[in-house]
């Protein structure tokens, strides 16, 4: 995937037709979000059956599940030099496609009555417990196929702290605005799901987004694209959190969070001087579902 800084090749076109973003504009730092319907179930279970085609089955707060199996690939490779990602958008984002999304299975799931989850499109999967309360396996039964028993490990998740609380669910993407600068001149747009495919370096837009307290993020795309990354707090009172495309932590890969009602902004910056001045900064505004 190019990077926002492709942009630039655009700004011609726009730029005497849109005034320079300044702030992210009514963000007013309340946060007006209920509890999620399944937060309290909800988890990362890494498989640990030998030869099982399943990596890892997690449970979002808000009703949607992530499903890794043996064949998947979505880290990329550990970068090397200048940055090329941003929060939303990879290096590369060849990331899974539809079918059956290059081995990442992504839908919404439902609690049955007898306390088993019902995912979508997946099977029913039922939580086995030990004694003492800890989690020790999960019975699988697929759309297509018999019942399975699988031993797990539950990921650790983070703790709760209204911060956290209100970030791990699942959102939709509602619309990008970006100011770039390079030299002494300035750009600005504001993208969204409708008006995406009129940059020519848009490949794809943002759908929805998912945290979970399991440090999991992943995105998923409005042409079918996932992208699947790790993120953790960096400091969680300036509401700043690093993220991770490829498994490892990087100082300049951190995007600062804010809440106004049900919207999540999410800023990022990127700035060089090694030429020339070059400077991008985007506001993402995410709502929660």
């Amino acid at each position: 995937m190019k990077t926002l800084k492709n942009f630039w090749y655009i700004a011609v076109l726009l730029l005497f037709f849109t005034p320079i973003l300044t702030s992210c504009g009514d963000d007013d730092g309340s946060i007006s979000l209920g509890t999620p319907k399944y937060e309290s179930v909800s988890g990362k279970y890494n498989i640990t059956s030998p030869g099982s085609q399943y990596r890892s089955i997690e449970l979002g707060a808000s009703g949607n599940y992530i499903v890794i199996t043996g064949s998947s690939y979505y880290a990329q490779q550990a970068r090397s030099g200048q940055k090329k990602s941003s929060f939303f958008y990879q290096d590369k984002t060849d990331a899974s496609r539809a079918t059956n999304y290059n081995g990442i299975i992504y839908g919404t799931y439902t609690q049955l009555a007898d306390g088993s989850f019902d995912l979508e499109g997946f099977g029913i999967v039922k939580i086995i417990y030990a004694e003492d309360k800890t989690v020790t396996g999960i019975e699988l039964t697929p759309e297509t196929g018999g019942p399975v028993t699988l031993t797990v490990e539950k990921e650790e998740v983070m703790a709760d702290d209204d911060m956290t609380n209100a970030l791990c669910r699942t959102w939709r993407m509602d619309k990008l605005e970006i100011n770039l600068t390079e030299g002494d001149q300035s750009f600005s747009a504001t993208v969204t799901r409708n008006n995406w495919q009129d940059y020519e370096i848009m490949e794809t837009f943002g759908d929805e987004v998912l945290f979970s307290k399991s440090g999991t993020y992943m995105v998923t795309y409005v042409d079918g694209a996932i992208g699947i990354s790790s993120w953790k707090w960096k400091n969680k009172d300036a509401g700043t959190i690093f993220y991770s495309w490829d498994n490892q932590w990087y100082e300049d890969e951190f995007v600062t969070l804010s809440f106004s009602g049900n919207t999540l902004i999410i800023h990022e910056v990127y700035e060089e001087d090694d030429y020339e001045y070059y400077k991008e900064e985007t506001y993402t505004y995410l709502v929660a579902e």
